[in-house]
């Protein structure tokens, strides 16, 4: 796609750099990409001179900017196709400002009804936020509703400040190009990045440290998350939720009455906004907010946040530019990291291509065939398709679908580690970051998880991987307060014990186990009772029990089975029993070699053994 750069002065406006560039208002066929938040895109086209469907993600914005003039007029689940059609006979408003979201755009195309045709014509189409598509398109399919009519738009555009990367034919197809706005000044923000081992203990010191802050806005992607943090905080007479209607619901029921849908002034101290207010929303505060990014992986892996996107939306819901030229006192973002299993850029290559053939083939023969029963039953393996986000609601290829798995992936990534987030964010150009690591060895979320494992395997995997961990870092500091760690440890699981004493007497086969997936109690019991029985058998205790029995034996022979009987009495008085397989402790004719140099007599019969003498790494140990 062709790229035109498009440069910002300080003081300029979205609308005055587009017209140096001889635009009068924002152009057809292209993705806008503004850079920053709030430099008037969705305003330059409220105010143009021309019919406007503006396509908005969230009803929260649609209702924030249609209050401020009687001449636009807001569609959403509360607007009936009978208000749109009075609007659109409305002859007093010269230039039509439609704002809608996705799913009431088609209460629009009703509306119009035959004259839809020249709305199409005549109405510029602008979605925006653009990348919410693919990123929402998932969990929403609804989102997508509005793409087939957008495209039939004789002018439309997409705008976003963090458009993502689109793969529909039809941008390529229409000529899209993609106009970038080049601010000509430095307009990274600072943030305040702090990965973490124990995520509630240092949100708790983050609360404490903006105790005396005129305005704390959380940004939390979970009612069930943010419901917790209020309550453990005792936050309820100084807090506001803003979240979905559905949301709100639930919270009423948990006995939360503060909680809206829509941006309800005045707000509270402390202000939790979930991700449907991440971006487009605009929030007007008098005083300067302190701003609080909180992602939880062990309660919701949904409450990641795109460094490249939702960290610049989020920042940028603040449009009051105060005396410092700061819209914000401080951006802070606390995470703690998993292992979220994403899947490379090849891999997910190789998984959608698999997709697509399977499509191609399953499409081939629903449209050759004429029996009705197989086409039943080839359009319901097609919806299944459906399901994995490859299909639309007409079985095309989803080309928004495939992006957000893209996205997906790519987000997922940054949280394996600090390292990686904190790269990103570096990438993004946008911020200046203050990347602070506070992991610890062994920290609350490590014994969270282990609590919560789904099973007992990988209660073990992780509880034996921080083990190991432990014993490793101790080894390059000695003054690490191992017995602290190993009570947290201990207390994290009810067969703690057996999953130390493994480490101690079989190091080596625990960490096999846990690499090969095959880690559980059974097999664990197993092979450290294999282990101790194959200790006790090269013991002192027993070494000197079998030095006496075979002493007077030394430098004569003796036969092979005597000292099989010998050794099977030896091992009776010392309980050392062989293993389940039967690999080690098995008493046969060839256990002498095990502990004496021994040659072979078979002339003649019984066969016998001729003694030498112990092996030598058994004399010291003997006397």
């Amino acid at each position: 796609m062709e790229i035109e750069q498009i440069k910002l002065n300080g003081d300029e406006r979205l609308i005055d750099a587009l017209k140096l560039k001889g635009y009068t208002d924002i152009p057809s066929n292209v993705i806008l990409d503004k850079t920053l938040t709030g430099i008037g895109a969705t305003y330059a086209e409220l105010h143009s001179c021309r019919n406007s469907i503006i396509i908005e993600p969230n009803v929260p914005v649609i209702v924030g900017k249609t209050a401020k003039n009687g001449d636009w007029l807001a569609v959403y689940s509360n607007t009936t196709v009978v208000q749109i059609k009075k609007y659109l006979k409305r002859t007093d408003v010269k230039y039509k400002k439609i704002l809608t979201t996705p799913e009431g755009f088609k209460k629009v195309r009703k509306a119009a009804d035959k004259s839809y045709s020249l709305i199409q014509e005549t109405y510029f189409c602008l979605f925006d936020e653009c990348e919410k598509l693919t990123q929402d398109c998932d969990y929403r399919v609804s989102i997508l509703q509005p793409v087939y009519d957008f495209f039939d738009f004789k002018e439309k555009a997409f705008v976003s400040a963090t458009p993502l990367e689109v793969s529909h034919p039809a941008f390529e197809g229409q000529g899209f190009k993609k106009l970038e706005i080049v601010p000509q000044y430095d307009y990274r923000k600072d943030l305040h990045l702090i990965v973490t081992s124990s995520y509630e203990r240092i949100v708790r010191e983050e609360f404490q440290r903006l105790k005396d802050s005129p305005c704390v806005c959380i940004f939390l992607n979970s009612v069930t998350g943010i419901n917790e943090l209020v309550n453990s905080l005792h936050l309820e007479g100084e807090s506001r939720i803003f979240c979905s209607e559905e949301g709100v619901g639930k919270l009423k029921d948990a006995g939360f009455t503060n909680a809206v849908s829509s941006i309800d002034y005045p707000l509270a101290k402390y202000n939790f906004f979930t991700s449907r207010f991440y971006s487009a929303v605009d929030i007007e505060l008098n005083v300067k907010p302190d701003i609080l990014i909180l992602t939880n992986l062990n309660n919701a892996v949904y409450t990641t946040v795109d460094p490249y996107t939702e960290a610049i939306q989020i920042q940028g819901r603040f449009r009051r530019m105060f005396e410092d030229k700061q819209t914000f006192n401080s951006l802070t973002h606390i995470t703690n990291t998993r292992d979220l299993g994403a899947l490379s850029r090849e891999e997910l290559d190789r998984q959608i291509e698999e997709y697509r053939t399977t499509y191609q083939s399953l499409i081939e023969r629903y449209d050759k065939t004429t029996n009705s029963a197989r086409k039943t039953s080839l359009k319901q393996q097609l919806k299944q398709i459906c399901k994995d986000y490859l299909l639309d609601e007409r079985l095309n290829i989803d080309y928004f679908g495939i992006d957000n798995k893209y996205n997906e992936e790519r987000v997922k990534s940054y949280y394996q580690s600090g390292e990686k987030l904190y790269a990103a964010y570096e990438a993004t150009k946008f911020f200046r970051v203050n990347y602070e690591e506070r992991q610890e060895i062994i920290g609350e979320d490590d014994i969270f998880r282990i609590k919560k494992a789904p099973n007992e395997k990988e209660r073990i995997r992780i509880f034996a991987t921080k083990l190991i961990k432990l014993n490793e870092q101790y080894k390059e500091n000695p003054s690490i307060d191992k017995r602290f760690f190993l009570k947290l440890l201990h207390d994290s699981c009810d067969f703690a014990d057996l999953i130390i004493e493994a480490y101690e007497v079989i190091p080596f086969e625990l960490k096999k186990q846990v690499i090969w997936d095959c880690c559980n109690k059974k097999n664990l019991e197993i092979a450290l009772k294999d282990q101790k029985n194959e200790n006790k058998r090269f013991s002192p205790e027993v070494l000197w029990d079998i030095e006496s029995s075979f002493r007077p034996y030394i430098g004569h022979n003796i036969a092979k089975e005597e000292t099989k009987k010998m050794f099977a009495d030896i091992y009776s008085r010392h309980y050392i029993l062989h293993n389940e397989t039967g690999i080690t402790a098995k008493v046969n004719q060839q256990t002498i070699c095990e502990y004496f140099e021994a040659t072979p007599q078979n002339k003649k019969k019984p066969n016998e053994w001729k003694i030498k003498c112990m092996l030598p790494q058994y004399i010291t140990l003997v006397n």
